[in-house]
């Protein structure tokens, strides 16, 4: 009883030392809801924008001195020991963000969740020279885990290597708004890192499952910079496009009005325009919409364009602007219909609109034989990912992490690196990781160190010696299986156990005795792997551009032009695959399927627009033109749901093992848990997948297969209705679901947000590199590493040809008898 008391008595000074109440009010705790964070109540504009407050009077600070971090090499400035700012947080379920006046949302992404014990994440964020001059303020809209402990988490926010908010992690009664006076010249004309960490720690629990408990979500409709009174925002030119910024839901959005989109030389300037602004702004999650009313610009992330003849763009514009009507124009003006910093593209012709458009995204243009050194990342992620196109090293510091001590339970921390789009070996060979770390004499046998690649385990390092070690360059064989063109997440896990953790003794879950480390000394290490292109393959195409990013010729391109959902998607899909090639290529707008010849070509409209032919040929049945997406009006009896998948995995249960077919279930089972080995890769032949019918809960299907020649490749892009179409390509660009496109065919559903895709059945090799016996060898080597059935058939047969000449060489020497 006297234990109990004294531990109460001390759990009570703890609260009342951090200043704060800690309550344990469970109601309030997150569990099977959305990670967004409350959307908050819509508000009502002032009538003057926010004024920063004087420097004489600032807000009450609630958080002590900024404490200098150690900042990845890069550009941005070190980190100084400058006081931190005066900041003011409100904490209240209902709180409203601060409203009105000239704003730059922050997140790249329409959520943001920061989770496990440490978390970082680091971005790039264009600001125009007026924006830095005048940036005033910061705003975070932030709501944790009910049971992290207030007094021993913290938060921080890093601009450009100066800590502007560094404060408890302490908003787990709802989403709480936090504003922070910004110092003087934190932000600059151009790029700038921001940061946000974290340092989580549990009230009451040491186990490592309670780290998947601990999270801090950003809310991006909140979480902002705010300006002077007299800050405005404008774009006198196309390279100002990269400052356009996103909106409350990350997204960056250009709205195309062409008034006159029906002629038939608009298709391919508007297009091609897309491509470039892309290029330009280079943001994550960019979405085109193509329409001939136009619409206000109101949003913040938000640029209007209005495409035309001089006489198509009076009926938009107030004003036409000088010289249109004898010469090609593209200029920014402010619009009382269209808002301010409209982009006008016009000209007497449409020949002379499509020549200036070419001429303003040269510059983004880039040969076809020039070779990139990174995929950009930085407006998401930062750095860019370095692209391995052969062997190489890259050390941790150069990917953007930095030495850091851990004292908790399970460190995690990732990067990013670019594969190209001929990658080959993803059943041959393996990449490395050579680490640099150490972990202290309390770690005990049994934890271990994890390597995830797109969030597959990859590898596994037990530590197994008690005591303590430092581990210097300790090869991590990462299998290549997981790899994919493009962007590739590759994340480092250490799982800790100690004996301290298994007591959890009150106090436990806060020690500051580091445990573990690991130093940026430690590099990735990529082996020399075979070049050679496998098609049809969705994953390409998203990741990299591929096949169209290499085409010496226009790509044809088909596009229903009685809808402009078509035209939007058209649009959109390409702006986000020049993003992934790194630059933007030649299309030639089509109308009929003669006019592809024997080339590479892609699709975009509604499914009853085209040919049974053309469905056909990209794996798609001719009666989806009609049966996919119809809806009945007969009343759904829903007494049964749930209960189909549960009666069939009774049955499975009762007949797993019986019969023929159950053994064969078994043994396919038991090959892929002992040799990772499943029955596809037994296969003298490719197995052949018949044309489906896309199901009724898809919104929209990307199909790729060969064309009628063989040799080249069709992609198309469709849904049952143009609405559907440009919804569900307003929901798979992004960034999230665009990274789990791969097969040949993807399915997606707008409503669950649902990514599923269908495995290559038959594919076919494009030769990208000149002939070398080095890399032929490697193409041979992960081919049969991929069909073990043919492997074991060559290995058979080449056994029987060594008996047989060794019998036959035999035969003809020595003595007879």
């Amino acid at each position: 009883m006297r234990t109990a008391t004294i531990v109460g008595l001390l759990l009570v000074t703890t609260s009342l030392a951090s200043g704060q109440s800690v309550p344990f009010d469970m109601s309030t705790e997150r569990k099977d809801e959305p990670q967004a964070p409350t959307a908050p109540t819509t508000p009502v504009a002032p009538t003057q924008p926010p004024v920063a407050p004087p420097a004489t009077t600032p807000t009450p600070p609630t958080t002590p001195a900024a404490v200098p971090l150690a900042h990845p090499r890069s550009t941005a400035p070190a980190a100084t020991t400058t006081p931190l700012p005066s900041a003011s947080m409100v904490s209240s379920p209902s709180t409203q963000p601060p409203s009105g006046g000239l704003r730059r949302f922050l997140i790249p992404s329409d959520k943001m969740s920061l989770n496990g014990e440490i978390a970082r994440q680091q971005w790039t964020v264009q600001l125009t020279a007026d924006e830095a001059r005048t940036a005033t303020q910061f705003h975070l809209g932030y709501q944790n885990a009910l049971v992290i402990a207030p007094e021993l988490s913290r938060l921080k926010v890093v601009m450009n290597g100066i800590t502007v908010l560094d404060q408890p992690v302490q908003s787990s009664e709802g989403v709480s708004d936090v504003t922070v006076n910004l110092p003087q010249d934190v932000t600059r004309a151009g790029k700038n890192l921001i940061s946000f960490e974290v340092s989580q720690r549990h009230r009451t629990d040491c186990t490592i499952q309670s780290t998947y408990e601990l999270w801090s979500e950003i809310a991006p409709e909140r979480t902002f910079l705010t300006f002077g009174q007299n800050a405005s925002r404008r774009i006198t030119n196309f390279e100002d496009v990269a400052t356009i910024g996103v909106d409350e839901e990350g997204s960056t959005r250009f709205n195309i009005i062409a008034p006159g989109i029906d002629s038939p030389a608009a298709t391919g300037p508007v297009l091609r325009l897309s491509q470039g602004l892309a290029v330009f702004a280079n943001m994550p999650n960019q979405r085109i919409s193509v329409s001939r009313e136009p619409q206000a610009n109101l949003a913040e992330g938000t640029l209007n364009i209005v495409v035309g003849l001089p006489a198509e763009i009076s009926k938009i514009l107030q004003t036409v602007p000088d010289g249109a009507t004898v010469s090609p124009t593209i200029t920014f003006v402010d619009d009382q219909r269209t808002g301010p910093s409209t982009m006008v593209v016009t000209g007497p012709t449409w020949q002379s609109i499509a020549s200036s458009v070419e001429s303003v995204i040269a510059p983004a243009d880039r040969p076809l034989d020039s070779t990139r050194t990174n995929l950009s990342t930085e407006a998401w992620h930062y750095p860019d990912a370095p692209i391995f196109f052969e062997a190489g090293q890259q050390s941790f510091a150069q990917l953007g992490l930095r030495t850091e001590e851990f004292a908790g339970r399970r460190f995690r921390t990732d990067f990013l690196i670019g594969i190209p789009s001929d990658f080959y070996a993803n059943d041959y060979g393996q990449a490395r990781l050579l680490l640099d770390a150490a972990y202290s004499a309390e770690v005990q046998p049994g934890s271990h160190i994890d390597v995830y690649v797109n969030g597959n385990i990859a590898a596994t390092v037990p530590i197994t010696n008690a005591g303590g070690a430092i581990l210097r360059k300790l090869p991590v064989p990462v299998t290549m299986r997981h790899f994919r063109p493009g962007t590739n997440t590759i994340a480092l896990e250490a799982v800790l156990m100690t004996a301290k953790d298994a007591v959890c003794a009150p106090g436990a879950s806060g020690q500051t005795d580091s445990r573990f480390v690991l130093f940026d000394t430690s590099a990735f290490e990529m082996p020399r792997f075979a070049r050679m292109a496998q098609l049809p393959n969705l994953a390409r195409t998203a990741g990299t551009g591929f096949p169209y990013n290499r085409s010496t010729a226009p790509i044809p391109v088909m596009v229903d032009k009685s809808e402009v959902g078509s035209l939007s998607t058209a649009a959109t899909f390409l702006a986000k695959m020049t993003l992934a090639a790194g630059r933007p290529f030649a299309i030639e707008p089509i109308t009929s399927v003669q006019a592809i010849g024997e080339r590479d070509a892609m699709f975009f409209g509604p499914i009853g627009r085209f040919d049974p032919e053309v469905l056909t040929q990209v794996g798609l049945t001719a009666d989806s033109r009609v049966s996919w997406g119809q809806e009945t009006n007969l009343p759904t009896d829903n007494r049964n749901a749930g209960q189909t998948t549960a009666t069939f995995d009774k049955w499975r249960d009762q007949l797993s093992g019986a019969g023929w077919r159950g053994q064969v279930s078994s043994f396919s089972e038991w090959l892929n848990s002992k040799f990772d080995i499943s029955l596809d890769t037994l296969r003298l032949t490719p197995r052949t997948a018949e044309p489906i019918t896309p199901p009724a809960d898809a919104s929209l299907v990307v199909a790729q297969r060969p064309g009628p020649d063989e040799r080249h490749i069709w992609t198309m892009v469709a849904a049952p209705t143009a609405d559907a179409l440009w919804q569900g390509a307003d929901g798979l660009v992004h960034t999230d679901q665009w990274n789990k496109v791969g097969g040949e065919m993807t399915l997606y559903n707008a409503t669950g947000d649902i990514t599923s895709t269908r495995d290559v059945s038959t594919f076919e090799f494009r030769e990208t590199q000149p002939f070398s016996v080095a890399n032929y060898r490697l193409i041979i080597a992960n081919w049969l590493s991929g069909n073990v059935l043919s492997y074991a058939a060559g290995l058979s047969v080449m056994c029987m040809l060594l008996g047989i000449a060794t019998a036959t060489l035999l035969k003809n020497l020595g003595r007879r008898q």
